[in-house]
């Protein structure tokens, strides 16, 4: 593969516009999310009749499913500047405007009275559309600069966007519990065609408001044929577990937003049957979580910008532990002033969350750049995908096992009662499964590197190296960092190894100009 220039055509500024552009498409990540996170296992077990292992296995297939497309769009995107759509539409941001009609299989989620094979069926579309759309936007920021603090204040606006989604998410269907009653099912689909307008605002904005990198700049992957094409995506997805600091990464994202996700996924059923709350306490908590997330976000963005992001993104996890224990306190013990409780907690569970969701996806901004050190190569459509697929992969295995658990322990669909054997149940997730997820976040966070000077010293040498710089040259400060961070010998970097697809013809033209 021929090298590229790691920095970004000039003619683009960012503005207090494009901010709000890139972080608008965040509604749909999170927001979207949020609602079918917190709402529709407890849809499709209440209000369809779904039984509690059925219900968990629509997300689960899906989600398996889709974690062979979470690659292969990202394989895609990358390889899109091949075709002339790719070229004239962008090779990420044609399959955003795509994406823009298709938001209207949304509210197709939250239809009663029909059968197993609908709710599995529909789910899967609005996965498929959901992958095909932010795949291509976790890798904008990447494309539209290449400095540290602004693609930390673009990673910044998405995180804030996604507190603004996630309180739209909450509120919405307590809007609708008002109107249509907590006990109708046309309050969910009434949320879900309302949020469907909000999307397509979202992402025809998002498509208006940004650019990448021009397709001049960007070396052709073209392959020969669709097998080799099928191989260089495998090839490539688990070649990206052998860069040191995207395991760090990795560990950090999968375990701590597992952890969240898990948390979303039994807080419903936690205050519904467990503290025997009304589903619309459900609805204010998640508001006031979200606005609070907001607030916190804000402030981890700067905090991150000059501490980088190990103790930040442990100390975040560490608010999750004392919330959820906190949680359990007050269920224990049978505290009076429950309510009242409840929310003060959740109000300081949100601070930390917002630190929980903002920094993988921060973090993941800068593995492009570590990565073309080891590959000379840009890949970042690789890592979002990467990252993307792992991410659904155990998001599907949470929610599973959480249904498999609770059926396990007798939760009955439909009862507004539940026995204390699923109470009890629904309290072991939230210790064993919500803190242990978070203690094995905070691991990997101690394991990050990366941050504002190492981040400096990368591009600083990616510059000297493309300017036909020697790797004689490279002084010990600058050797120790990018060793520390790709986990290979200097030497075997800038494409000197067997990392991801390996074209035999280029990379020997790859490796001669390298040396020269």
């Amino acid at each position: 593969m021929q090298a590229q220039n790691s920095s970004p055509a000039p003619k683009h500024k960012i503005t207090l516009l494009t901010r709000l552009a890139y972080g608008s498409g965040n509604l749909l990540g999170s927001g979207a999310l949020g609602i079918s996170g917190t709402w529709l296992l407890f849809f499709y077990t209440t209000f369809c009749g779904l039984p509690v292992v059925q219900a968990a296995l629509i997300f689960s297939i899906s989600t398996y499913l889709d974690v062979v497309l979470n690659p292969l769009m990202g394989f895609i995107t990358d390889s899109f500047y091949n075709t002339s759509l790719g070229r004239r539409f962008g090779r990420r941001r044609f399959f955003i405007l795509l994406g823009i009609p298709l938001m209207l299989i949304y509210p197709a989620l939250w239809v009663t009275g029909m059968n197993f094979f609908y709710y599995l069926i529909s789910y899967i579309a609005f996965e498929i559309t959901y992958t095909m759309v932010m795949i291509p936007y976790e890798t904008l920021a990447v494309e539209m600069t290449t400095s540290f603090d602004e693609r930390t204040y673009l990673t910044g606006f998405k995180a804030m966007f996604g507190k603004v989604a996630n309180f739209i998410a909450a509120a919405l269907p307590g809007v609708f519990f008002t109107l249509l009653g907590k006990s109708s099912p046309y309050s969910f689909l009434a949320t879900g065609a309302v949020y469907c307008v909000i999307m397509l605002l979202s992402l025809t904005f998002l498509y208006l408001n940004s650019w990448e990198r021009p397709y001049t700049e960007v070396a052709s992957e073209h392959v020969e044929n669709l097998w080799e094409g099928f191989k260089k995506l495998f090839i490539d997805i688990f070649s990206t577990l052998r860069l040191k600091t995207f395991r760090a990464h990795l560990g950090m994202y999968l375990f701590g937003f597992g952890s969240e996700w898990l948390f979303t996924a039994t807080f419903t059923y936690f205050i519904v049957f467990v503290l025997q709350r009304p589903s619309t306490l459900v609805s204010g908590l998640n508001s006031l979580s979200s606005i609070l997330q907001l607030v916190s976000t804000a402030i981890f963005i700067v905090i991150c910008a000059k501490k980088g992001f190990t103790k930040p993104f442990s100390f975040a996890l560490g608010i999750v532990i004392t919330s959820v224990i906190a949680y359990i306190i007050i269920y224990i013990f049978h505290i009076p002033h429950l309510t009242w409780l409840v929310v003060a907690v959740t109000a300081v569970f949100g601070i930390g969350t917002g630190g929980v969701y903002y920094i993988p996806w921060t973090v993941y901004t800068f593995m492009a750049d570590v990565d073309e050190v080891v590959t000379n190569r840009r890949r970042e459509g690789i890592y979002s995908g990467a990252m993307t697929m792992a991410g659904k992969l155990i998001r599907a295995t949470i929610v599973f096992i959480l249904g498999v658990v609770l059926s396990a322990f007798g939760f009955k669909e439909g009862a507004t009662v539940q026995p204390t054997s699923a109470v009890h149940a629904i309290v072991g997730v939230l210790i064993i499964g919500v803190i242990g997820l978070a203690l094995l976040g905070q691991f990997f966070s101690s394991r990050m590197k990366l941050d504002h000077k190492t981040h400096q010293v990368i591009l600083d040498e990616l510059d000297r190296i493309h300017a036909s710089g020697r790797k004689a040259d490279v002084t010990p400060e600058t050797k120790k960092v990018i060793e520390d961070l790709t986990g290979f010998k200097y030497e075997q970097c800038f494409g000197n190894n067997n990392v991801g697809y390996q074209d035999k013809e280029k990379d020997h033209q790859d490796n001669v100009a390298s040396h020269a």
